[in-house]
């Protein structure tokens, strides 16, 4: 699947669930992602979500990585941090952007049925 899929998902996700709104910043945070020659922008905010947005470098948080690595992190089958441990992914941005990203993907990952 491609990078512009998962992340498109991922932003469907995020805008059919609510109780996002009281973390999303008042203004836009840029997540770009990166994978080999592939660059996708995602903008976060109380706005909606969108992606391909102009962006501000200091409200950037960088995502690189494998197209694998980055697709179990935006189909929520492992945690950015873990990520970054296991030197999967490499993260630039501020600390505070990072754990923003986190929670939005812990809590728009995909539902799945215990059973």
């Amino acid at each position: 699947m491609e990078m512009r899929e998962l992340i498109g998902q991922f932003v469907e996700r995020m805008q059919g669930l609510r109780h996002l709104m009281p973390i999303l910043p008042d203004e836009q945070l840029c997540v770009r992602f990166e994978s080999g020659d592939e660059t996708m922008l995602l903008m976060v905010g109380k706005e909606s979500a969108a992606v391909e947005a102009e962006n501000d470098e200091r409200k950037t948080l960088t995502v690189r990585g494998s197209k694998e690595a980055l697709a179990s992190l935006l189909n929520g089958e492992l945690k950015l941090q873990q990520l970054v441990r296991l030197q999967e992914v490499h993260v630039s941005g501020s600390f505070r952007h990072l754990l923003l990203l986190e929670s939005l993907l812990h809590l728009a990952k995909p539902y799945r049925h215990v059973g």
